[in-house]
């Protein structure tokens, strides 16, 4: 079964302050889909992370979060809405447009209380579905409305559907069955879409 490892980082004056007239906490939630949780705080006692280590402990970290197929969509569709979805990865696609999934989504709980919500990454592929060359093409949202602004830029990937699946200087997925399992390339952090990603 598929877990997921969710960081919910609470900084500021506490969880539960009241929102009118007090400060609210900042929120930084980390995903993680289609990984093992390879972190000292998640167990993982031959890895050294101190800093998301300390994140974990001064924050709340979820360690149960289960969907009923192994995909990216799937899952992130349950961590976003709360709810079970399709086994495919166009889950959010297909319910972008369903109105009490649009209200209820949890980027949309944040905006809705005041929040800007930024997605950085693989969060969900809005505001452009997954076309254009930094998901900027309005034709197919994922999920209208939920996000203040998406920050993925493409560099040599060319577009976010390049950059998503993570390999090495620009290289494009083609055909998952003719790749290698794992790469490995010496080099840089802008080698991979992390660096790209973290500048941008």
């Amino acid at each position: 079964m598929k877990r997921l490892v969710l960081l919910l980082i609470f900084l500021g004056s506490g969880l539960w302050a009241p929102v009118s007239g007090a400060r609210r906490p900042s929120v930084l939630l980390i995903c993680i889909d289609d990984l093992r949780p390879e972190l000292k705080c998640f167990g993982a006692e031959y890895v050294h992370s101190p800093n998301l280590d300390r994140l974990a402990a001064t924050g709340r970290a979820f360690t149960r979060h289960y969907v009923q197929a192994p995909t990216c969509g799937a899952s992130r569709y349950a961590l976003l809405t709360g709810r079970y979805g399709p086994r495919d990865n166009g889950a959010l696609f297909r319910h972008a447009n369903n109105e009490e999934i649009r209200q209820s989504n949890l980027p949309a709980w944040f905006r809705k209380h005041g929040y800007t919500t930024v997605s950085i990454g693989k969060v969900s592929h809005h505001p452009g579905g997954r076309g254009g060359k930094d998901w900027n093409d309005g034709g197919k949202p994922e999920m209208p409305g939920a996000w203040s602004r998406h920050l993925c830029p493409a560099g040599p990937w060319q577009h976010p559907r390049g950059l998503m699946h993570g390999l090495a200087n620009g290289e494009i997925r083609k055909n998952a069955g003719d790749m290698d399992v794992l790469q490995a390339f010496d080099g840089d952090d802008s080698s991979y879409p992390d660096g790209p990603t973290t500048d941008g």
